[in-house]
């Protein structure tokens, strides 16, 4: 018995005795009661980048027969606002990153928007989108496959170390996922039809493995010959129990309405949209399957509405929006909402539309500056009111002491494109750490 307890204690000795300390047991050791110290320490944030999309993208050549043939079209046009000294080419191929340093991180410190009239045999129309940071991880809803539906994925890693794009395609036929390698300084287009296949509708879940990777989704829509429309996107909101979206333009009846697509990513939702127009709030109710779809079609008057989206479970939600002339369509998402915004105004017919979420009325004060000259106008919205102001300035820059929803409406003979901006800020503030 000697021999085997010796045995044992020779086993369980270096176990106890780790980087010089013995383990003894609980009731031999001494207890003490530590008190945190807490201190504040103050972060700065990293450089503000983001990154425009870049030119739209042709599968297969003008006609569509070099099926391995996968290719930016032209150039796009670049226009940015900044409170720093920054150089950025006003037209792009590829995509390109915009970084600026400053501690007050906002859209006052960087916004860029690019956009891209294309009319081509296959594809027109007017395609426009806000410059966003780069994400881990982020959603499109806008996916669409068959005859006459094309989506495609750009994104590009400009950081300096390699990583991976897994991407997670979700439609009513359930969920198939791929992933693609992207190297530092890496831009990839992906075509989405052999994941798409008879999908349908979509929606496409991005993330990546390493480092924020700056993702886009280009749509083209055509009926036999006719083009319909091309669209490009960033990634929409997470899923959330509420969504705004704006302006939502009905044309006149007996004309394509609005279609409101909703998905789950999760349970089944019943989910209450109401419209606020001009006549006062119209309402629908529908039911989006346990990790499915619903689309509804907004049969309402002519006019310009703010929806609300409410669901009892998380949900993706965006409005697809025809127009009649041009022949176009644009994609419209929820907003944020913001106290301030500043924004570059792009080189086409422009319409600023605000709108109050709230069920308070509501003061906000618009700036808008043309060769450095600005001038000042102060709006008024009542609760849940909405209001488009046409904009032909180099900048804009909305202000007010309560929040408000901002989108910017494209619409002339070049197509129709709705931008809905985002917040730029990367972490950085005053932090209280706790050490015990």
């Amino acid at each position: 018995m000697k021999i085997l307890a010796r045995a044992l204690l020779a086993l369980l000795l270096p176990a106890l005795v780790i980087s010089g300390y013995v383990f003894l047991p609980a009731a031999q050791a001494p207890s003490q009661e530590v008190a945190a110290s807490e201190f504040q320490v103050s972060v700065d944030p990293a450089d503000l980048e983001i990154v425009c999309a870049g030119a739209l993208i042709e599968v297969g050549g003008e006609d569509g027969t070099e099926l391995d043939l996968i290719e930016r079209v032209g150039e796009a046009g670049v226009k940015a606002f900044s409170a720093e000294e920054i150089s950025v080419p006003p037209t792009t191929v590829g995509s390109i990153p915009i970084e600026v340093k400053g501690s007050e991180q906002s859209t006052e410190l960087l916004s860029a928007i690019q956009t891209q009239a294309v009319s081509r045999e296959r594809a027109s129309g007017l395609a426009a989108s806000y410059c966003e940071q780069p994400i881990t991880s982020g959603w499109f809803i806008s996916g669409a496959s068959g005859v006459g539906n094309e989506s495609i994925l750009s994104a590009a890693n400009w950081n300096d170390v390699d990583t991976q794009l897994i991407v997670e395609l979700h439609s009513p036929g359930g969920m198939v996922s791929e992933r693609y390698a992207l190297a530092a300084g890496q831009e990839r287009l992906i075509t989405l039809a052999p994941l798409a296949a008879l999908a349908g509708v979509y929606a496409i879940r991005v993330e990546s493995t390493g480092p924020g990777v700056a993702v886009a989704l280009q749509n083209r829509w055509s009926r036999g010959l006719t083009p319909l429309g091309v669209e490009l996107t960033t990634t929409t909101q997470l899923p959330a129990l509420q969504h705004w979206i704006q302006p939502v333009s009905v044309l006149a009846e007996g004309y394509q309405p609005p279609v409101l697509r909703l998905f789950s990513p999760g349970e089944a939702a019943e989910v209450v949209i109401t419209a606020f127009g001009e006549e006062g709030p119209e309402l629908f109710r529908t039911v989006v399957p346990e990790a499915g779809f619903a689309e509804l079609d907004l049969e309402l008057a002519a006019g310009t509405y703010l929806v609300k989206v409410d669901s009892e479970v998380e949900v993706l939600a965006g409005v697809r929006n025809p127009a009649l002339d041009p022949l176009d369509y644009a994609w419209i998402f929820p907003q944020q909402l913001f106290t301030s915004l500043a924004l570059p105004v792009p080189s086409y017919k422009t319409t600023l539309w605000l709108a109050n979420p709230g069920a308070l009325a509501i003061s906000l004060t618009l700036t808008t500056t043309t060769n450095d000259r600005p001038s000042y106008q102060t709006l008024e919205l009542g609760p849940f009111e909405s209001a488009g102001i046409p904009v032909n300035s180099d900048t804009l820059l909305v202000q007010s002491a309560s929040e408000f929803l901002a989108a910017l409406e494209l619409l002339d003979g070049a197509g129709y494109a709705v931008i809905g901006p985002s917040e730029n800020k990367n972490l950085g503030e005053d932090l209280v750490v706790s050490v015990r």
